[in-house]
């Protein structure tokens, strides 16, 4: 009997201590998970930039194909006059003979035929979009195929593309100094407006579609003027008009839906379509040699002491008109991409690929007879020349 009562005691005992036990092993789990979790979002502050996130995406994305010596090589004719883009994860190719699309296996996957003789080539996203500088044609597809093929009644002088779909073009016209028509993202005509005062030739779509800007020129006083006009494609008038002073313009971009960027010979200029001024960069050198809007936050810009020679610096600018980081590269440069936070240089002797504060991400000097580069944005790179495209893995 004493001895069934000391079991029952030992028994009552560790039934009361158990759940103590329990108690003390979960709360120190849940200190330890908080405690990971507090170092691991301050490690990621701390060390953004060296932690590198598009490499393990890479790595998922091409395990199975890094030793295919075939994968990501294209190949297409050859001509002075092709452009080229990165849309999705594969390559298009606009030229004299229209519209070619490859996947990232390098497979054709769809052509769109059409003669352009000057053909330029805009791509974001999923989307692509081809025309003919001169000409009348604009070659409209996504990823999966063609969308919509146009025939513009005058010569078309510029496009615009958003990675929505929607898109807008600046033509003349017959009675008119310019038109400006946007197509939305169900490729349906939504806007037309007609310039009968003011040269438009440069044009720019916001990203839904609603949003049309375009770069007017004049003059005031007896000296030339840019300006850009921005225009809601629900209502029949400029809702502004702003100045960008003395300066050829180059090309124009919608930052978001209502401030653009301005590229212009001298200087940089960011507005708002309330009249803002946001901000502006002048250039470091005299000359800009080229350019690039497709970064992530950032404008890339090659600029030079003389007209000719290779004294060329890199820069990169915010979407504040702030200087983000500039290095003198002092060589020629064949070509520059931009997209994500990455930015491609290449160079005779190698392409290297920089962060938007310009520090290098990778380099390779095994670059063939490239004199073309597209930067994607999980920080790989196709290299293009000789008409044949190949696939750069860091």
């Amino acid at each position: 009997t004493m001895g069934r009562c000391r079991s029952m005691w030992n028994k009552l005992v560790d039934a009361q201590e158990h759940p103590k036990k329990k108690n003390l092993v979960r709360r120190i789990v849940v200190f330890v998970v908080i405690v990971a979790a507090v170092c691991s979002a301050v490690g990621l502050i701390l060390f953004q930039e060296s932690l590198n996130f598009d490499a393990l995406r890479r790595w998922f994305k091409y395990f199975n194909i890094r030793d295919d010596g075939d994968y990501g090589i294209y190949s297409f004719d050859s001509h002075n006059s092709n452009r080229y883009g990165a849309a999705g994860s594969g390559l298009a190719v606009a030229s004299v003979g229209g519209l070619i699309y490859y996947q990232d296996n390098g497979a054709e996957r769809f052509s769109m035929q059409s003669q352009l003789e000057l053909p330029q080539l805009i791509t974001r996203g999923k989307y692509m979009l081809a025309y003919d500088v001169g000409g009348t044609k604009l070659l409209l597809a996504n990823t999966s195929g063609s969308l919509l093929e146009l025939s513009s009644d005058k010569a078309v002088l510029d496009a615009d593309l958003s990675s929505s779909g929607a898109f807008c073009y600046s033509s003349s016209s017959s009675g008119y100094k310019s038109v400006l028509t946007v197509y939305n993202s169900r490729q349906e005509l939504a806007y037309r407006w007609l310039s009968s005062t003011t040269y438009l030739p440069v044009c720019a779509i916001s990203e839904k579609g609603t949003m049309l800007a375009a770069v007017g020129l004049g003059a005031t006083g007896g000296a030339y003027e840019s300006s850009v006009s921005f225009f809601r494609t629900d209502a029949n008038e400029i809702q502004n008009t702003v100045s960008l002073g003395n300066e050829l313009i180059y090309d124009l971009d919608f930052l978001n839906n209502d401030t653009v960027i301005a590229v212009g010979e001298h200087t940089v200029q960011i507005v708002k379509s309330d009249g803002t001024v946001v901000g502006q960069y002048a250039y470091e050198e005299p000359y800009l040699k080229t350019y690039r809007l497709e970064g992530d936050g950032f404008l890339a810009l090659v600029v030079n002491m003389y007209k000719a020679g290779n004294r060329n610096s890199l820069i990169t600018v915010d979407d504040s008109g702030e200087e983000i980081a500039s290095l003198y590269l002092g060589k020629e440069v064949l070509d520059i991409s931009a997209s994500g936070n990455y930015l491609a240089v290449l160079t005779p002797d190698a392409l290297t690929i920089y962060t938007s504060s310009l520090h290098v991400y990778a380099e390779t000097v095994d670059i063939g007879s490239a004199t073309s580069v597209l930067m994607r944005e999980d920080g790989s790179a196709v290299l293009i020349g000789g008409g044949a495209g190949k696939l750069y893995l860091p």
